[in-house]
This record gives structure tokens, sequence and C-alpha cells, in this order.
């Protein structure tokens, strides 16, 4: 590859990292989104008198940042070496931001935070997410040269769809995967820290085993809601993997990179999370994600990747 072309690719992802931060910051404006998190740091205990509050707290622009070119990076990646273009990869790639990014989040935060977070916040974070995702996806195919398809490509083979038994296997597998998962990197990362336990009020439990069988006992809708998720996880990834339509390697990497990207946002400081309770997370849907995401990219890929040639 010449180096202008690269020098021209480096920019345009810089740039679209940028659009992503821009969009980000827009949509929590127009969401209500930011005047709700004012209100609920307003609401907080005062300081010391002799205390000074800074405006903004002293690792946000480091978080931020570190968000910002984890996710605007992995979408360039993902926009780049797609084969679709326009408006069908507009949509793909919202529907798999917004789906990831907020749906399957906020459905979790429904479950386990609804009376932690502040009235509002919810709703403000679905309609944020949607913002985002709605002015992100046109705004970053037309940035990465993608809203028309490349001139003298190849034709793309027609391939045989695969076969109802092997795609509801694949799912079926999924799905089982991603509960135990689930289940596992909440156990073995998350509660391991004792902070996390007071902050949920769940009961220290001796094993795995052990906290999969009281939650089945106790808490049986945990697994249901697990299963939901896995399935709006694979009906969110599954545009990416067939719009690549690349080796199976390279699809199993893009959609752990896609998933793994998301978790970076609980880097940013959080008033109703405590510090150690957001990198407990962290660590836990990072790990998951990385896995999930591997798995779902190898299974989901069901077709050989087909060259594309292009002439100069």
């Amino acid at each position: 590859m010449p180096t202008r072309k690269i020098l021209l690719t480096g920019l345009r992802i810089l740039a679209t990292c940028l659009l992503f931060a821009v969009c980000f910051a827009v949509s929590g404006a127009l969401s209500g989104l930011d005047k709700i998190g004012q209100q609920t740091v307003a609401s907080q205990p005062a300081p010391p008198a002799n205390q000074q509050v800074p405006l903004m707290p002293d690792n946000f622009l480091r978080s931020f940042l570190v968000f910002t070119l984890c996710a605007g990076g992995t979408l360039s990646y993902l926009i780049l070496r797609s084969r679709w273009h326009g408006w069908m990869l507009v949509g793909a790639i919202f529907v798999s931001m917004y789906g990831i990014s907020t749906v399957a989040i906020q459905v979790e935060s429904m479950a386990f935070l609804s009376n932690k977070l502040p009235p509002g916040m919810i709703r403000a974070l679905f309609v944020q997410g949607a913002i985002a995702a709605a002015l992100f996806a046109p705004l970053a195919v037309l940035a990465l040269g993608k809203w028309r398809a490349a001139s003298l490509r190849a034709p793309v083979s027609p391939v045989a769809p695969p076969k109802l038994a092997s795609i509801l296997l694949r799912i079926a597998i999924l799905v089982v995967a991603f509960v135990f998962l689930y289940m596992f990197f909440g156990y073995y990362v998350a509660w391991r820290n004792p902070e996390l336990q007071r902050f949920y009020g769940g009961p220290e439990l001796a094993t795995f085993w052990a906290a999969w069988r009281h939650n089945w006992i106790s808490s049986r809708w945990i697994y249901a809601l697990a299963v939901f998720r896995a399935l709006l996880h694979i009906a969110c990834l599954y545009p990416l993997v067939r719009m690549l339509h690349t080796s199976r390697r390279e699809s199993a990497l893009a959609a752990a990179l896609f998933l793994a990207c998301w978790t970076t946002v609980l880097l940013l400081p959080n008033p109703l999370m405590p510090a150690s309770v957001a990198r407990s997370h962290f660590w836990e849907t990072l790990g998951f994600n990385l896995v999930f995401g591997a798995l779902a990219g190898w299974l989901l890929c069901f077709t050989a990747p087909v060259p594309q040639v292009e002439r100069t």
C-alpha cells in the first residue's frame, strides 16, 4: 500500500474518532443525560468547606480519550473492511452499535440498578444511544469513503445458504456459551470484589457452582435475562460478520474487538457507582466480551472469504 494512502487512511480514522466523540457529546446534551448527571452530582453530600471541588474529575479527559479511540478505531476498522457500502452499511453499523452499546447494556441496568439510578436516566440512556448511533453511522461511512461501492472490483460469487439445522445449532451453542461465560466471569472476576458484593447486597458464595445453584433457586429470572441478551448479541453481531465476508479468524477478531471496545465506557467517572465496582465490572465484561465475541464471530461466519481485487 502506498505511503500516501496509509497516511490518508490514518487521518480518516482519526477524523472518525473525533466524529464519535462529538456525536457522543451531542447525544448526551440532546437526550437530557448531561442534565440528569449534573443533578445527580449536585444531590450528593457536599464536601468539606476547605476542599475545592474540580469542574470535572481529574481522569475524565484521559478516560474519554481511551473510550473514543477504542470505539472509534474499532468501528473504523469494521467499516473499512466491509464489502457493503452506503445506506446498507449505515444500517448495519447503526443496528450493531445501538444494540450492543445501549440496548444490551441498559437492559441489564434495568434489572440490577433500577433502584439505584435517578428517575428518567434509563430512558435518557436509550435516547442518547439512539441519537449517537444515528448521527455517527452515516458520518463515519462518509468520512471513511465507503458511501459508494469501489469501482472495478471482482464480482462476489454466490454462496449456498447454510442449512437451518446448522444455523439453529450454532445459535444454541452461542446461547449456552453466553449464559455460562456470563456466570463464569461474573463470579470469578466481579464477585471477587467485596465492595461489589456490598454494593449489590449479595451473599458470599464459596464456589462457582454454589453461586449457580443460588441464582437458580432465588433469582431464576437471571438466566432468562441472559438468554435474551445472548439472542440480542447474536442478532447484532450477525450483520457485522456478514458485511465483512472475511475468513473465520478475522471475523472472530472483529467481533471480539467490537464487543470489547464498549467496555472502556466503564473507565469514565461514574457518580452512581464506586470506582472499585466499576473497575471490577470493566475486567469482567472485557474478558467476557473477548471470549464470547471471538466464539460468535467464528460460528456466525457461514461463508468462506471471497477475494476482492482492486485495479488501479
